[in-house]
């Protein structure tokens, strides 16, 4: 594959996977504040107030992975573990 390929697919597994993993990820650091006992209200705006750091983190450690296939692979399979646990505990 030519090197635009490469940086292409490795945006959209920036874009697309960490905006999946984040998304799977806000709901259940909410849920487990709430559950340690912070106010339900808190633990939601704190959730997705690092949501967004989160987001980052992962936009910048989508382009230092060395191996294209290790992102995909650390992307698809966080966002289905923390989906899983989002459903085992809702």
């Amino acid at each position: 594959m030519g090197s635009t390929t490469l940086v292409l697919l490795r945006l959209l597994a920036a874009i697309g996977g960490g905006y999946a993993l984040t998304a799977a990820t806000v709901p259940l650091a909410a849920l487990l504040l709430a559950a340690a006992g912070m106010a339900r209200s808190e633990a939601t705006t704190l959730a997705m107030m690092l949501g967004f750091i989160f987001y980052a983190l992962l936009l910048l450690w989508a382009f230092s992975v060395g191996s294209l296939s290790r992102l995909w692979t650390v992307l698809a399979g966080s966002t289905a573990v923390t989906t899983g646990a989002l459903l085992l505990l809702n």
